[in-house]
C-alpha cells in the first residue's frame, strides 16, 4: 500500500473574492449564490487519488477582513500550500495580492502556492486581464496560475489537482 500524504492548505485574498466558494465547490461540488462573509475560520478536508497515492488537503478558510490578521497568522503556521485568490472583476483585490503574498512569506515556512483569478463567469465585468494575472504569478514566483469560476465550476478541480501533483512530486523526489 502506498503512503498517504496530508497537506495543510490556506487561502489568502481580499474579502468577497470567492475563497469560501472555491472551497465549497471543490469539497462539496456546490455553489451558494448568497454571499456570507467568513467570520473567523472553517476547516475542510478532501482526499483525492493521484496515481495510486492518497493526497489529502486540510483546507483552512480564514476570513479576509483585516481584523482576522492574527487568526490568519496562527492558522497559516505549518501550512504546506496556499492559494492566493483575487477577483477578476475587482482591480483592488488584484493589487492587494502582493500584500497577501508578503503575509504568506511572513506567516509560513516557504509554503508552495498558486495564484487564482476567480469569477471568470463575470467576463463582462472583468477589470484584470488574464495576461496580468499570468505576469503577476511569474513576478511573485507562484507555482501556477489559474482563472477559475466557483459558480460555473471552471478550472476548480484542475487547480487543486495540479497542486496535489506538484506537492506529491516534491514529497516523493
Amino acid at each position: 500500500m502506498k503512503p498517504a500524504f496530508r497537506f495543510k492548505l490556506i487561502l489568502f485574498g481580499n474579502i468577497a473574492v470567492g475563497k469560501t466558494s472555491i472551497i465549497d465547490r471543490y469539497v462539496n461540488n456546490k455553489f451558494e449564490n448568497e454571499y456570507i462573509s467568513t467570520m473567523g475560520y472553517n476547516v475542510f478536508e478532501k482526499t483525492i487519488d493521484i496515481n495510486g497515492n492518497s493526497v489529502s488537503f486540510m483546507i483552512f478558510d480564514i476570513g479576509g477582513q483585516e481584523k482576522f490578521e492574527e487568526l490568519r497568522k496562527k492558522y497559516a503556521e505549518g501550512a504546506n500550500v496556499a492559494l492566493l485568490v483575487y477577483d477578476i472583476t475587482n482591480r483592488e483585490s488584484f493589487t492587494n495580492i502582493k500584500k497577501w503574498h508578503q503575509d504568506l512569506i511572513n506567516f509560513t515556512d516557504n509554503a508552495f502556492f498558486i495564484l487564482i483569478g476567480n469569477k471568470v463567469d463575470l467576463e463582462e465585468a472583468r477589470q484584470v486581464q488574464m495576461n496580468e494575472g499570468a505576469d503577476l504569478a511569474k513576478e511573485i514566483q507562484a507555482s501556477g496560475f489559474f482563472e477559475t469560476s466557483a459558480k460555473t465550476n471552471v478550472e476548480i478541480n484542475n487547480a487543486f489537482y495540479k497542486l496535489a501533483q506538484m506537492l506529491l512530486e516534491k514529497a516523493l523526489y
